[in-house]
């Protein structure tokens, strides 16, 4: 059942995705080498993360997502004690207050980083509205508002204003990119481009990774995981940001011959069935992302993951998911104090789980009314 739903439902064809990137990418790149040369501080190199670069879309090649790097010079502390005066104005804009920015929450962080400011200030780099900061720290929205009228300019002075629509959600982090072009297959996609900071220091144990007597990964790929990041999610903090760790992780997943890949992509189909799109998207592939890693870690032996386990592997990650959302908190893989299902509706999510249930008491059911 599950080989014959990946056969006709999730599989790609390389020549859509061959045609879509080759489209795609060139375009893209162009728009962030005109980002840099505007604002030299965002790197023209992305980081190439997403399930495109991992090789886990499913259906049709219509999203990209990258990760600009805004090249930060140094390394951010996880901890801050000197305070920091910064919060909303009565016009929606982050300033200056007399009333101290309470500690971060966990998974969160400040961009405390003077010198670099008083740097950017001496190259003329931070003055009127491509200022990103305040006294010396970063701030998450100032950045997330410059980079957005970096894309619409760079976009205008490329002539791409037919092709290339520019949105911008508050509660997203991503500038996101809609072209439209008579040779993308689908006629349409979407770019995501999510300014980040590389924030450079290791794990430190309060993340609780890695677990001790975990047997997955292997310590060789375990020590090749580098690369935390913090991204512009919230107004006053940034979020950390294990996308290069992910990536990082699932290079080279089924060296062995082994299904994770596959079963990934057959759970993030079966979303779009427990997910219905008149429905509100509390369940999300990052979701399913992380429940694959937890279920390589609790199920470390390459020969639970053989072709011929794919069945098992997808139903046991459905009751994994379900056990999560029941309890109300799904942590992330790097980082157990994140709760992935914080702040999502749990009557949403609870309607989720109980369509999750009933796929995996009747398969072959639930499919034959999906298609």
């Amino acid at each position: 059942m599950s080989n014959k739903f990946y056969k006709d439902d999730v599989k790609i064809t390389n020549l859509e995705i061959k045609h879509n990137a080759d489209f795609v990418i060139p375009l893209v790149n162009s728009i962030l080498q005109n980002v840099h040369e505007l604002d030299e501080r965002f790197k023209t190199q992305p980081l190439h993360v997403g399930s495109y670069y991992s090789r886990l879309k499913v259906s049709r090649a219509d999203e990209f997502d990258y990760s600009v790097v805004l090249d930060a010079r140094s390394s951010l502390s996880w901890i801050h004690t000197t305070p920091v005066y910064y919060g909303y104005h009565r016009n929606r804009e982050v300033d200056c207050t007399s009333i101290p920015l309470t500690t971060p929450p966990v998974g969160k962080c400040l961009a405390l980083v003077p010198e670099l400011i008083q740097s950017w200030k001496n190259e003329g780099l931070n003055n009127g509205s491509a200022c990103l900061s305040i006294d010396g720290s970063i701030i998450p929205l100032k950045v997330k508002k410059w980079f957005k009228q970096l894309v619409i300019k760079a976009i205008d002075q490329l002539g791409l204003r037919d092709i290339v629509k520019v949105q911008g959600l508050p509660e997203s982090p991503a500038t996101t990119l809609t072209i439209c072009h008579s040779k993308i297959a689908g006629g349409t996609i979407s770019v995501d481009l999510t300014p980040i900071i590389e924030a450079k220091p290791s794990f430190i144990p309060r993340f609780c990774w890695p677990r001790a007597g975990a047997k997955w990964p292997s310590d060789t790929k375990i020590q090749e995981i580098k690369g935390i990041h913090v991204v512009a999610k919230d107004p006053y903090y940034w979020s950390l940001s294990f996308v290069a760790c992910e990536k990082k992780l699932i290079a080279g997943i089924d060296s062995d011959g082994s299904c994770r890949k596959k079963s990934q992509r057959i759970m993030k189909k079966l979303r779009e069935m427990w997910c219905p799109k008149e429905t509100k998207q509390e369940l999300t592939s990052y979701h399913l992302k992380n429940i694959l890693f937890w279920e390589c870690e609790n199920h470390p032996d390459n020969k639970e993951w053989n072709k011929d386990q794919l069945a098992v592997r997808i139903e046991s990650m459905c009751h994994l998911l379900i056990q999560h959302i029941r309890c109300g908190n799904l942590p992330l893989y790097f980082h157990t104090g994140v709760n992935l299902f914080e702040n999502k509706d749990k009557d949403v999510l609870g309607q989720v789980a109980h369509n999750i249930l009933r796929f995996v008491m009747a398969p072959h059911h639930c499919l034959d009314k999906y298609r």
